[in-house]
């Protein structure tokens, strides 16, 4: 049975993989160039032992076809608001797009999803869960501060850089194939949130 193209680029599970994605919108006939020379290289490296041919093929092929796509959407301007209190007087909060949840919230829906969840800042590591296949989750098994530095922030607020960490605090999946319910409607209610809180400043942690 033939091999679907989207089945192949599905799930991307390292993070020069995870680049693949735009696979989606490159011509055929470019898709099919790209396996058949990861077929080869892949041989080739089975015989030899030696895989960063490979590695360094879907480093650099990831670049090129995620350079080739044009951005979904781009703005005039943006906008700019001056950071003017000092920070150790400021109360900052930390977001992430790495799809975190508490466990017994609702996993996000890894096909897309606007919405957010919302955790406060004190959770145990152990009930902090991940749902995201869109780039290499494996370093937030080992470090969830590498997407979401809950635990940095409230180390900067001990040692007074900061003055307060601002708890709830809330996540979101990053993978959003139409993000209007983002602009129109989670975004805006997350930002109130803050506002309503007092936050001066929000660092975001991408992936």
């Amino acid at each position: 049975m033939a091999i679907e193209k989207l089945d192949l680029i599905k799930n991307p599970e390292t993070a020069p993989f995870s680049k693949l994605k735009y696979l989606k919108w490159t011509e055929e006939d470019e898709v099919t160039e790209f396996f058949n020379r990861m077929f080869h290289l892949n041989v080739a490296a089975r015989e030899t032992g030696d895989w960063s041919p490979v590695d360094r093929f879907l480093e650099e092929e990831g670049d090129r076809i995620a350079a080739k796509v044009a951005r979904p959407m781009t703005f005039d301007d943006t906008p700019w608001s001056p950071f003017e209190k000092r920070l150790s007087e400021s109360k900052v909060a930390v977001l992430t797009t790495g799809g975190i949840y508490v466990e017994g919230q609702e996993p996000f829906d890894t096909d897309g999803d606007w919405s957010y969840r919302e955790i406060p800042l004190d959770t145990p590591l152990d009930q902090l869960r991940v749902a995201h296949t869109r780039y290499d989750t494996t370093g937030v098994a080992e470090d969830v501060d590498s997407v979401f530095a809950m635990h940095r922030l409230l180390e900067l607020e001990a040692e007074g850089l900061i003055g307060e960490a601002q708890t709830p605090t809330y996540s979101f999946m990053g993978y959003i194939p139409d993000p209007s319910g983002l602009m129109e409607v989670t975004g805006p209610e997350v930002a109130g949130r803050l506002k309503e809180d007092g936050v001066d400043g929000v660092v975001i942690g991408t992936t």
